[in-house]
């Protein structure tokens, strides 16, 4: 649960608009050219922003094709890491998880794009999967941070994340694989209704 505090500002509001206009126009035209044939001075034109401006968000036109976003995980792990101390690794995991998926299922229009383009895109594909593999390392390593134990020593911190990170992977394929219909909050809870009764 996020609170008051973990809110961004203004201005960190305003470069996540511009950062996620430039993901946005970037896939488009992606998906409309193919990422052979878009460059950065055509993304930045779509995104109404200057050349300059693209690399202050993206080191490259790949890199916007994919949209992660370093602050992102950033503040995942944050929110993990202040979660209640008595909150379990995946009970922590899973409360931090709500609201960065809530903001996923708001843009499904951008979600259904980035996931065409994944497919005619195999490079991206492998771009994304190394975005989500260094999400998971830093989720694993916050809840090592909750706990202050040796990862050589304690393996409950580094599996319980593990594990809510596989419900949140199941809850997201699933839902894909429904056609985007229905809840992602309530197959994201179904899963880890699974978990709790293995």
């Amino acid at each position: 649960m996020s609170t008051v505090a973990d809110a961004p500002g203004l201005r960190d509001r305003k470069k996540l608009a511009t950062r996620a206009r430039i993901h946005r126009e970037a896939v488009a035209l992606a998906l409309e050219h193919g990422v052979d044939h878009v460059t950065v001075e055509g993304i930045a034109a779509a995104a109404e922003v200057s050349a300059r401006t693209f690399f202050n968000y993206f080191a490259t036109k790949e890199d916007a094709f994919v949209g992660a976003d370093p602050t992102t995980i950033e503040r995942l792990a944050a929110a993990v890491v202040a979660r209640p101390a008595g909150d379990s690794a995946l009970t922590a995991v899973r409360n931090a998880f709500v609201d960065h998926l809530a903001a996923l299922e708001a843009d499904e229009e951008l979600w259904r794009m980035r996931r065409r383009l994944a497919a005619r895109e195999p490079a991206l594909a492998a771009r994304l999967a190394g975005a989500n593999d260094r999400l998971e390392s830093a989720v694993v390593d916050a809840a090592y941070r909750r706990t202050g134990t040796d990862p050589a020593r304690d393996l409950r911190p580094a599996l319980g994340a593990r594990v809510a990170m596989a419900a949140v992977r199941t809850a997201v394929g699933a839902h894909v694989a429904s056609g985007f219909e229905g809840s992602l909050r309530d197959r994201l809870d179904e899963a880890f209704e699974v978990i709790d009764s293995a």
